[in-house]
């Protein structure tokens, strides 16, 4: 009987094993493969940055990036040398439209939570550089979800998301049986060729679309993220604690994957800090491509474009002038296919050869180039390019201006403090005042939030409106503070509104140390926690607030914020 067993087992094996890599022509295209999107044991990772760079080294990789979960206030790792591998530290962000990945940035000096749109804007004003993590994830608190933000970048594969993807087909999807046949056999064959059992298990992003329809306004760089934990843990374990953790899939299964190939200006140096500046700037500006090593390795890929104003590659923008001669060079197995895209449609199709041109007409366009691998059971995109912008002299489209407004209603002004008062929680304090300023004077808010866990510590500055705000569309103010920070501007419904009492939406707004003007558009509102309607009754809303929490800021804070030229309008 064990004998019949093993029999049978290994006949599954040999039937549903993956295939290896193919072996290909070593790279002569001038990049150099590395990963984003590790984790570490500084979150939920399950080694430390040495061990995970000696994994890279000894997958082939030239330089990995770190990105730890958090809200971005922890000073960032300095660019090292590890293993021969240059490491950067990054962070992934947790917002409620999804995680964002934020690179090449400094420490943030209050933490990064909240709206995705808030959290892209205050990655972007802090110098970094942000990718839309996981957009194809099926678990909703992972999955990009806000398409209007102005990201930098997108993760257009990850191997995470596709075994999670994987797992929800088993649960409930059209094919349950096929999808848990798909992972009984992972599971069995991850024992002799953990890699190929990952890549097997990727898919397809469907959030490609969404990137070509961005493309068309500004530059995003397509890219892959590993998403590597290296650690299998319980449901319900803490995850700093790994204990109870199995190392799967290792940090150097998932780093033999897949890479993104970077095309720097030059060879890496070994100066860690001068190459990191000069690999970041090629990934901003999407002189890479990315491959799934797992299918075949190592990949070697070159996309240019040409016209009368000269020859660009992949990331770069082309003036519009005559038509485009666009020139594919890889070392593609002869079975792959290769697909020129202008946008999200195909320009030329069926390329089973390694070189070859393609004209376009002398028009603004986006185009990039997809190799899938077709012929084998994966049948999923091997490289995918970043795009060549043919632009015109015209500016991207832009969002429509708002008209100005006709009506203007003070609230403060800039005399007396008459109707604006505090609240805050139990732990903490809050005190307004008037400050007086050449012309007038402006409110002076002070607070101080109790320090420890974060347990609902709150200082809002309110102003009560009895007769609702259904006459206004718009608050506009200004506002500065005693150090950069964000402040949630909040209306909330009355106590007389029944069951829509106490319900709140709010839009966030960046203060600095100078005064701004800013203006907040009642229709921008987004809810806060459970509301009984997406969007507020205007005429129940009975309060105004300017509110400092614990989701932009850190606890035992204390500060004074000004407010002055405050309006009610439309």
């Amino acid at each position: 009987m064990t004998a019949a067993l093993v029999a049978a087992v290994a006949v599954y094996v040999a039937v549903t094993l993956p295939p290896r890599p193919i072996a290909l022509s070593a790279a002569t295209d001038g990049t150099i493969p590395g990963i984003i999107h590790v984790h570490s044991n500084r979150s939920d990772g399950l080694s430390g940055p040495d061990e995970i760079a000696a994994a890279a080294a000894r997958a082939g990789l030239k330089f990995l990036v770190f990105t730890d979960h958090g809200d971005a206030t922890r000073k960032p790792d300095p660019p090292q040398y590890r293993s021969g591998v240059l490491c950067l530290d990054g962070a992934e962000i947790s917002t409620n439209g999804g995680h964002y990945v934020a690179i090449d940035m400094p420490a943030s000096p209050y933490p990064l939570a909240g709206e995705a749109r808030d959290v892209v804007e205050d990655v972007r004003r802090l110098g970094g550089f942000g990718i839309a993590a996981h957009p194809d994830s099926p678990k909703l608190q992972l999955q990009w979800q806000d398409w209007n933000a102005p990201f930098d970048g997108i993760e257009l594969l990850n191997p995470d998301t596709g075994w999670r993807a994987w797992a929800q087909q088993a649960r409930g999807g059209a094919s349950p049986w096929a999808a848990r046949r798909r992972l009984l056999a992972a599971l069995v064959d991850y024992l002799l060729r953990p890699t190929e059992v990952i890549t097997s298990l990727v898919q397809s992003s469907g959030a490609v679309t969404n990137w070509a329809a961005a493309t068309e306004r500004r530059r995003v760089v397509a890219i892959a993220g590993a998403d590597a934990h290296s650690k299998l843990a319980p449901r319900s374990a803490d995850p700093g604690d790994s204990r109870y953790v199995l190392s799967l899939p290792s940090y150097e299964a998932s780093f033999r994957v897949l890479s993104i190939h970077v095309r720097p200006e030059r060879p890496l140096s070994g100066d860690a800090a001068a190459d990191a500046r000069m690999l970041m700037r090629a990934i901003r500006t999407g002189h890479l491509y990315t491959v799934v090593d797992g299918v075949a390795t190592p990949a070697s890929f070159e996309f240019t474009g040409a016209n009368e104003h000269g020859t660009v590659r992949e990331g770069d923008e082309l003036g519009v002038g005559g038509p485009v001669t666009l020139h594919v060079h890889s070392n593609a197995p002869p079975g792959f296919t290769s697909t020129v895209w202008r946008g999200m449609q195909v320009l030329s199709t069926n390329h089973h050869e390694q070189d070859f041109t393609v004209n376009a007409p002398a028009e603004p366009a986006v185009y990039w180039v997809e190799i899938r691998a077709t012929g084998l059971p994966t049948n999923v995109t091997w490289i995918r390019s970043n795009p060549i912008y043919v632009r015109g002299a015209e500016p991207a489209g832009t969002s429509p201006a708002r008209p100005p407004a006709t009506t203007s209603t003070p609230i403060f002004d800039g005399r007396s403090a008459d109707g604006w008062r505090v609240e805050h929680d139990p732990t903490s304090l809050a005190a307004v005042e008037t400050a007086p300023i050449v012309g007038g004077a402006e409110l002076r808010f002070r607070y101080g939030l109790a320090g420890g866990a974060p347990v609902g510590q709150v200082a809002a500055l309110a102003f009560d409106t009895p007769r609702g705000l259904a006459a206004y569309d718009r608050l506009t103010f200004s506002i500065r503070a005693e150090h950069p920070m964000r402040i949630s501007v909040q209306v909330r419904m009355g106590d007389d509104q029944g069951v829509a009492s106490r319900d709140r939406w709010k839009r966030t707004v960046y203060a600095d140390i100078t005064a701004q003007e800013h203006t907040i558009y009642f229709d921008d509102l987004k809810p806060v926690g459970v509301t009984h309607s997406p969007a507020p009754d205007f005429s129940g809303i009975r309060t105004i607030l300017f509110v400092v929490d614990a989701t932009n800021t850190k606890m035992g804070d204390s500060a004074r914020i000004w407010v002055k030229r405050v309006s009610l309008e439309k």
